[in-house]
């Protein structure tokens, strides 16, 4: 069997959940003949998630992700890490193209389509004007390097959509956002403070500005509380194909923080069951544990990695410095996307998965060899061979595992947590929801649903 082959049927295999494939599908071409001829409608915005766009060398053009198949089976993807001298010296990667399918399974290419022959929509280019009523159906795309911080993707999103302004020669021209996954928190930061970095604020102040360029927002998957899977990403790194990018890579990364469970949410339990008050954003709490980038496996990777032992505690310095800024900015940002703000008037459609059990906690393991956070319930009492397995104890199914799309939790998606296990649930001060629809489908799968293309042509086009 042919490699192309084997990854196809990984992928495939690793991917699908309630699959849609080879059910009846609903004929969106007839479904929307009418809508399509509305001669007003909005140009729409399409924001990428976390690796939902090639990052190429600026310069060769040379796709580093995802590359070949054989660098998807492969690869550590070491050349990705943000800590080599192209970020120092501003070349190096930069975004290329929107990811539309990998190995056969599709990323953004059904939803594309969706808008291109079912909306009516032309891919537009920034600095193109528009000519006339019926160059006015246009969507773009909204590439950014989904390794950074993610205020420098909001920054490219309001020049995008000042420039889609001068293009339809109408200063007041609003547009449609359809944003998956970390695009998500991307255009609602926007909505609250525009292209402002409000991190180093003492308060975060609201901007007031995005029902004015905004007229409708869709998010899809977007964990507007977080998700306790980057918290596993930045303690083990994070699976690609058959590899893992590890925690070296990861950490070098801005979004993995960015997308840690929220501050005020209990992410954390012990062995009884019972919330544990432990400050995931304190660098501290990692340090005098030996996580993550502190954790003896890692530094030895790294010193390895350099070709003199003076180069190796350089970059140990450098990463896990970069590990504690990251930290220090994502309490901020999560923080910062609950804060109170007034109505923006923009109508919001939450998108996403709730069949699948996904991770929503953490139980921290204390022993005599130290402490370890479990993210799997039949890990947490490790049977070792000679001794009685452990009978009874808390349901860790229930406690550890919520209803989501295996990757963000419903509770995330919605922005509504329990306090803690058992508890009352809080509301967070997020957006007013207009609607929304939820799936039996992964988080990765989402943007092809046919049930989701549906309601999200029936939410944009509907007057």
């Amino acid at each position: 069997m042919s490699l192309r082959r084997l990854l196809q049927l990984f992928f495939l295999l690793a991917l699908t959940a309630c699959s849609s494939i080879g059910e009846p599908r609903p004929d969106l071409a007839r479904l929307y003949e009418n809508e399509v001829q509305q001669p007003d409608q909005p140009p729409v915005i399409v924001i990428h998630g976390l690796a939902g766009s090639t990052l190429v060398d600026a310069k060769t053009g040379k796709e580093f992700w995802p590359g070949s198949l054989g660098t998807i089976a492969f690869s550590t993807y070491a050349d990705l890490a943000r800590m080599s001298s192209e970020d120092r010296e501003g070349e190096g990667l930069v975004p290329g193209a929107l990811i539309y399918d990998v190995a056969g399974v599709d990323f953004y290419g059904a939803l594309v389509n969706s808008l291109e022959t079912v909306a009516r929509f032309q891919r537009g280019v920034p600095g193109e004007p528009v000519h006339g009523p019926e160059d006015r159906r246009r969507y773009y795309v909204l590439l950014y390097d989904w390794r950074k911080d993610n205020i420098e993707a909001v920054r490219k999103l309001h020049a995008l959509i000042e420039q889609i302004r001068r293009d339809y020669h109408n200063p007041a021209q609003k547009v449609d956002i359809i944003a998956h996954s970390n695009g998500g928190t991307i255009a609602s930061y926007y909505l609250r403070y525009g292209p402002t970095d409000v991190l180093g604020q003492g308060s975060f102040t609201p901007w007031n500005e995005g029902g004015q360029r905004v007229r409708r927002l869709v998010l899809l998957g977007t964990p507007v509380l977080g998700s306790v899977s980057s918290l596993e990403r930045l303690l083990q790194g994070m699976r690609v194909g058959l590899r893992t990018l590890p925690v070296e890579v990861m950490a070098t990364f801005a979004t993995p923080y960015e997308a840690l469970p929220h501050p005020r949410v209990a992410s954390i339990i012990g062995v009884d069951g019972k919330p544990v008050a432990l400050d995931i954003y304190d660098d501290a709490v990692w340090r005098d544990r030996h996580w993550g980038v502190y954790s003896p496996e890692v530094e030895a990777r790294v010193r390895a990695a350099m070709a003199a032992p003076a180069e190796g505690e350089a970059a140990l310095k450098s990463l896990q410095a970069t590990f504690v800024a990251n930290l220090q900015r994502a309490r901020k940002y999560a923080l910062a996307l609950t804060a109170p703000a007034p109505p923006t008037g923009v109508q919001i459609a939450v998108f996403g998965g709730d069949c699948e059990l996904t991770p929503g906690r953490a139980v921290l393991r204390e022993d005599a060899t130290g402490s370890t956070l479990v993210f799997k319930p039949g890990d947490v009492h490790e049977h070792k061979k000679g001794e009685p397995k452990v009978v009874g104890g808390p349901d860790y199914d229930r406690l550890m595992l919520e209803p989501g799309d295996g990757l963000v939790t419903r509770a995330s998606q919605v922005a509504r947590e329990p306090m803690a296990p058992g508890q009352p649930t809080q509301d967070f001060h997020f957006f007013p929801i207009a609607q929304s629809f939820f799936l039996c489908e992964k988080h990765i799968l989402l943007t092809a649903n046919p049930y989701f293309e549906n309601n999200l042509l029936y939410f944009l086009l509907s007057p």
